[in-house]
């Protein structure tokens, strides 16, 4: 299971919007402000992911929850959108190359147009897997009050 902390946007009757805000490694490095790498992954990283999941818990706004998803989902995902566009891109270039003799021109459009399906047919079984209920409320995080002592 991979874990994280989400706060609690707003309660609708049937589930909670719940928002979470991404951690990449590049935050964590010490050198990220000079690096390239963390330049480019602070400005392409999207501030706070938002969205909903099915719960009958007494939730208020402003509660943090501490959610989770299967990892197993989590590498399917990423294969789907990653591995896949790349092996069809490469069969398709492969074929017209093998069996048409074709120019480079061809078989680069044959390429894009195998990548193009691939990442269509990732982003149809990715609605359907998203379908399902992919994240699950753990726990209802304390609300921890900080008093300040004279």
């Amino acid at each position: 299971m991979i874990e994280q902390i989400a706060t609690v946007l707003a309660v609708e009757p049937d589930g909670v919007w719940l928002e979470t805000t991404p951690v990449t490694t590049c935050n964590a490095c010490q050198v990220s402000d000079d690096c390239g790498t963390g330049i480019v992954a602070k400005t392409m990283t999207r501030r706070q992911n938002r969205f909903f999941v099915r719960t009958t818990l007494p939730l208020l706004a402003g509660e943090q929850v501490k959610v989770a998803t299967a990892g197993e989902q989590l590498v399917t995902a990423a294969l789907l959108v990653y591995l896949l566009p790349l092996v069809l891109m490469m069969l398709s270039a492969l074929t017209v190359h093998l069996s048409w003799q074709a120019a480079e021109g061809w078989v680069m459009l044959a390429a894009a147009i195998g990548a193009g399906a691939g990442l269509l047919i990732a982003r149809y079984y990715g609605a359907k897997m998203a379908s399902g209920q992919p994240v699950s409320i753990m726990a209802v995080l304390p609300d921890i009050k900080v008093q300040h002592v004279s």
